[in-house]
């Protein structure tokens, strides 16, 4: 079994350069900073930069993710008490810090002060069950164990979405806007930083609200938007096209309904529409499956191990 995952393994990564590789065969030089988001050129997306692989969320883990030859960087906005975009997956600190409560009841100074890497364990981003020593990269923030070669200590912060952009100028994005109380705030603060920090063919935003994401796309029309739960619901009985669109981001299974098959790829494909693939686990991120959704046609994939 571990020599055919080792052989899969490989295979996934020669299928991957290849790909990428035909990509920029067929993408003239003076379009290298065109948009890709859905140009038949197969896109690795890091998903929270690499989170079984790196700190989730982190710009250490976005640095390393890039260098590994990642296309896109994924990740999720909430606000601060202070109304700053953060970037941070869940609406706590307290499975990723060292610290606990809401993100939305302190600041961004902080959130930008916290041990984003307190909780960090590889393939498991929130594992808090591991004996201390194994948790190798907590106190980096603080000063307390040194940086990785190359990197600093604001690496490993909850990172704000300008720390994001200055940090990585021209990269493209994937933002998913986070519901709850502050998601329609989220929207509002996410629409005009865009407008103010183009170009907006850099993004693409989503948001599984589809009632934040309407809103986001009244304040910025011209942003490439993936749909959300509802309307890629009633996509599967459409098939049609979808305005404003540009990608559909979806699981290869719902449950026991597979979601990702031939037929969903290429009636996407007729409509204009790209194809992204999340996974809701480890157990689904792995060469195997990126062997078969790539042979399907999928336009990226939302992996947590970009390296």
């Amino acid at each position: 079994m571990l020599r055919e995952l080792k052989r899969l393994r490989d295979v996934a990564a020669a299928s991957l350069a290849l790909l990428i590789g035909i990509g920029a065969t067929l993408i003239p030089a003076h379009a290298a900073d065109a948009p890709i988001w859905n140009s038949r050129r197969f896109i690795s997306i890091a998903h929270a930069g690499g989170d079984l692989e790196s700190p989730h969320s982190t710009i250490y883990a976005m640095k390393k993710a890039l260098a590994a030859g990642a296309n896109v960087l994924e990740m999720d906005v909430r606000l601060s008490s202070d109304n700053v975009l953060m970037i941070q997956h869940d609406d706590t600190v307290d499975r990723t810090t060292g610290d606990t409560g809401p993100v939305s009841s302190f600041t961004a100074l902080q959130l930008q002060a916290m041990d984003n890497a307190y909780w960090f364990y590889p393939h498991c981003w929130s594992c808090h069950s591991q004996p201390i020593e194994d948790y190798a990269l907590r106190g980096v923030r603080t000063g307390a164990v040194s940086p990785p070669e190359g990197y600093t200590p604001d690496d490993f912060a909850v990172a704000t979405l300008l720390d994001v952009v200055n940090t990585f100028p021209g990269q493209r994005l994937n933002i998913e806007i986070k519901d709850g109380p502050t998601g329609m705030a989220g929207a509002e603060a996410l629409a005009a930083f865009i407008n103010s920090h183009g170009p907006s063919d850099r993004y693409v935003v989503a948001s599984f609200d589809d009632a934040i994401l309407d809103h986001f796309k009244e304040l910025a029309p011209d942003v490439f938007t993936s749909p959300g739960l509802d309307l890629i619901t009633s996509w599967f009985g459409t098939r049609g096209a979808l305005p404003g669109h540009r990608v559909l981001q979806v699981p290869p299974f719902f449950g026991e309904i597979e979601v990702v098959t031939q037929q969903f790829v290429d009636d996407a494909h007729a409509n204009g529409l790209g194809v992204w693939v999340w996974f809701n686990g480890d157990e689904d991120d792995v060469p195997a499956t990126w062997v078969r959704l790539m042979a399907l046609g999928v336009d990226g994939i939302l992996t947590g191990k970009p390296a």
